[in-house]
């Protein structure tokens, strides 16, 4: 059994309540509240991933005597020793680890924590003990690593990739650049499948731009489309052997489709745009969407195969976007309300009302909902538009993260500061790099408070792109370096001199489209395993 003793801050939401030991006659009944009341876990064999338990003392009062935490990892299951950290004010951070030696297989099972007056806490209190169920799915290496379909990822957007890696076996691989320098000579966030990587041209107003496939092992071009006189082309996706990628201007604006093994055309559909920029298509069942509109803040939906339109929706007047996906809806913020189709008719479901936006116009959003834990929707609050920041001090693009509930209609919590990376979520915790001032933060998925930070190292002056999260990794970008966090000591345990924008393919390879505010060209693959 592990011990802490007590400490501070407050949780909420959606957080277990339960008193497992009737309290005394006369005597006040206590209780313990626990973030997350259950959960799931799916490591791959032979590796270990973890789960932080945020543990609120419900009776715990300004100048209340301090208590210890003991917490029980049942049989093999968890490793043993988990880390209990005090917080303050009655609240406790329990991180827990799974065994690394547990077979393919699933297990399930409960952790015991009680409050005690002594350590070690082998006596809980009245009231103050308290069982969290779960599940482990220890999984084949084979059907762990997904590919990196689109923007964060995948449909979620979650930046989340359950694998273990080890820091010692990471080295670099390959670099390549592009072959024309344009106007601005930029590369858009890349995508990933089977043995292919593929990266477009990020321009503007130039007189040619390319969709690459390049091979995984060594950077060789396998196959390359051009596009001439596009205003712009955006970044890709792919699923299910298709590459999808937006050409925006006017006129031109058109969602194409190639397929990924050789560049055969596939179909190209029209949508509306007055020289939008937009996110990578969303691919989910089927389905590909991507966001534009004339007037901006447009969802369409096509048939992922043949390109035929199914709908398309509006509200609000943003581009820089791209919807998130599950098995029933689509997900669409649009400066100051959270739009929930049907994913498959775009009939509206819900619109939930950002309350601390104002005002609408703020056009370029910048960002894309992120779908976490069920019921957990979060997205950044308000625009991004190049020029709305509220002050000199303010980072542009930095603005709060909120979480909404689509079953109660409502905003859960709006964090209490600005971010600017693209965040990412895995196991109740999001992840996401500020400035003002500078510090990768791990947010309670539920609560919105933060449970640790890294500040990054000296040399280190601002975070920037995205996140991307492992089993026992955070990736994150800073103005010089890209970082790795570990998630046990929280502290960088491998870092590559070279910013950008990050993604992780399904073969163990790291990819880095460097630049931290413009892009330079450059991308960079690391083998990671």
């Amino acid at each position: 059994m592990a011990c802490g003793g007590d400490g501070g801050g407050a949780a909420d939401g959606g957080e277990q309540t339960k008193s497992l030991i009737k309290p005394s006659p006369g005597k006040s009944r206590l209780t313990v509240k626990v973030t997350p009341s259950s959960f799931a876990l799916a490591p791959s064999e032979g590796a270990q991933q973890n789960v932080t338990l945020t543990v609120k003392d419900l009776a715990y009062r300004p100048g209340s005597r301090s208590l210890f935490l003991g917490v029980e990892p049942p049989g093999a299951v968890f490793a043993p020793a988990p880390l209990v950290t005090n917080l303050g004010g009655g609240l406790y951070s329990v991180l827990l680890h799974t065994a690394p030696s547990l077979a393919v297989g699933e297990y399930s099972g409960a952790i015991t924590l009680r409050l005690c007056m002594e350590s070690p806490c082998a006596r809980s209190m009245v009231g103050k003990t308290v069982t969290v169920p779960y599940t482990v799915k220890v999984l084949g290496a084979a059907a762990v690593m997904p590919d990196w379909q689109t923007h964060q990822g995948n449909a979620a957007h979650t930046g989340y990739v359950p694998v273990t890696l080890d820091p010692a076996r990471f080295a670099f691989a390959w670099e390549w650049r592009r072959s024309t320098s344009g106007v601005l000579g930029f590369i858009n966030a890349v995508v990933t499948e089977g043995d292919r990587v593929f990266v477009t041209d990020d321009e503007y107003f130039g007189p040619l731009t390319s969709l690459y496939a390049l091979d995984e092992a060594d950077g060789s071009l396998a196959w390359r489309q051009d596009f001439i006189n596009y205003p712009a082309l955006n970044p890709p996706a792919v699923a299910n052997g298709i590459v999808y990628a937006a050409t925006t201007g006017h006129e031109n604006t058109f969602l194409w489709a190639f397929r990924a093994n050789d560049g055969t055309p596939v179909f190209k559909s029209a949508f509306a745009g007055q020289w939008p920029r937009v996110l990578a298509p969303t691919v989910r069942d089927g389905r590909v969407f991507t966001n534009g509109g004339y007037y901006g803040g447009g969802v369409y939906g096509y048939d992922a195969t043949s390109g035929a339109s199914l709908w398309s929706v509006f509200s609000g007047d943003d581009d820089m976007s791209t919807p998130a996906v599950d098995s029933n809806y689509a997900y669409h913020y649009n400066g100051h309300s959270l739009e929930v189709y049907s994913a498959a008719t775009g009939v509206a479901v819900a619109s939930i009302t950002d309350p601390q936006v104002a005002v609408s116009g703020f056009y370029s959003y910048h960002g894309s909902p992120m779908l976490g834990s069920d019921d957990h929707i979060m997205a950044f609050s308000g625009g991004a538009f190049s020029g709305r920041a509220s002050s000199s001090t303010e980072q542009y693009g930095s603005r709060p993260l909120t979480n909404f509930s689509l079953a109660a209609r409502a905003m859960r919590w709006r964090s209490n500061h600005a971010y600017l990376t693209a965040p990412a979520v895995a196991n109740g915790v999001v992840y996401a790099g500020r400035n003002n001032p500078k510090s990768l933060d791990a947010l309670n998925e539920r609560t919105g408070e933060v449970l640790w930070s890294w500040p990054g190292t000296a040399t280190d002056a601002e975070f920037h792109r995205n996140v991307l999260v492992t089993n026992n990794l955070v990736f994150v970008s800073t103005d010089r370096a890209i970082h790795a966090i570990d998630l046990n000591t929280r502290q960088s345990v491998w870092s590559y001199p070279a910013p950008g924008m990050l993604a992780l393919s399904a073969g163990g390879t790291l990819y880095i489209a460097e630049g931290a505010r413009e892009s330079t060209g450059r991308l960079i693959a690391i083998r990671l395993r």
